[in-house]
């Protein structure tokens, strides 16, 4: 009898273990959640989606000028938590959530101590590449208790990627992304989120590898300079700005601008605007989809 109990005793106690949700996120906190958590708080737009596409059912959001329609119209009905920036700490509380999921910035990272007296976790992540991404989508994954989803998304990913490589093949075209407003352009480094799409997409970047990128939000990015882009003479630009504008066809933002006008992708009207809440924010699940639509703005031919 007394092994029977042991036994039942251990067995109950792998179940428990089981069941418990385990991670660590990138503030380097580890957690281990008792179970999938039923009610979750996601405070920016970037999380939600990985989370939505991870199969998980946000219980409240946070404001974000950046989401995407199709993000809007997924948690229409949904309650409110303020703003990315600035989260409201007592709605959140009162609401009693199983976890909130924030970005790793000080203005998320500030609400941990409130968070905590409450009994609330909060879980930070950024996401800072491709391969980030594949690791973060394994996260929400077990968070949502849905692994084979999040998995099949990702391979979604890079499905696509794969097949806008073998469309270009060994592409050569020189690609400079530049991002802000005219009066204060920066150059998407190789390193960056967009710098390395522009790469997956067949483009050659030609920004410096071994320049020294911002800090925070502008990690990735350097000041522009106007002889050595000119040096550069890229075959096509790419221009980020945030007004979430987008102009296939062209845009005349660059030839404005007297000294940008001896650029062959200027001469060649090779600049295109693209949308702010896929390019000018981290990668998302929509990096697949992200990648093939620069491969066909960089060929065009190969796409006809």
């Amino acid at each position: 009898m007394r092994f029977i109990i042991l036994l039942l005793t251990s067995m109950l106690a792998a179940n428990a273990h089981a069941g418990t949700v385990t991670f660590t996120d990138d503030s380097g906190e580890t957690f281990n959640l008792p179970e999938i958590p039923a009610k979750v708080v996601i405070l920016n737009s970037s999380n939600l989606e990985l989370f939505i596409a991870a199969g998980g059912q946000p219980s409240a959001y946070a404001e974000s000028g950046t989401m995407p329609k199709y993000l809007k119209e997924q948690i229409q009905g949904l309650p409110s938590v303020g703003t990315a920036q600035n989260p409201d700490i007592e709605r959140i509380v009162n609401m009693k959530p199983d976890l909130v999921i924030g970005m790793n910035f000080p203005f998320h990272i500030a609400l941990k101590a409130s968070l905590q007296q409450a009994g609330i976790p909060l879980a930070v992540f950024n996401v800072q590449n491709r391969d980030d991404l594949i690791g973060k989508m394994e996260i929400f994954g077990r968070i949502t208790g849905k692994p084979e989803q999040a998995a099949a998304r990702v391979q979604e990913i890079n499905t696509a990627i794969r097949t806008a490589q073998t469309r270009v093949g060994s592409g050569s075209r020189r690609v400079l992304v530049v991002y802000g407003t005219p009066e204060s352009f920066s150059m998407a480094l190789p390193k960056s989120f967009i710098g390395e799409m522009t790469e997956l997409a067949g483009g050659i970047n030609v920004a410096p590898k071994n320049a020294t990128g911002g800090n925070g939000m502008m990690n990735g990015f350097a000041p522009i300079s106007l002889e050595y882009v000119t040096m550069a003479n890229p075959d096509v630009i790419l221009v980020i700005t945030h007004n979430n504008a987008t102009a296939i066809e062209g845009s005349d933002l660059l030839g404005k601008l007297p000294a940008w006008n001896s650029l062959q992708a200027v001469k060649n009207e090779r600049v295109y605007n693209l949308p702010f809440d896929t390019y000018g924010i981290n990668p998302t699940v929509r990096l697949g989809t992200a990648v093939f639509e620069l491969s066909a703005l960089i060929y065009p031919e190969l796409y006809q």
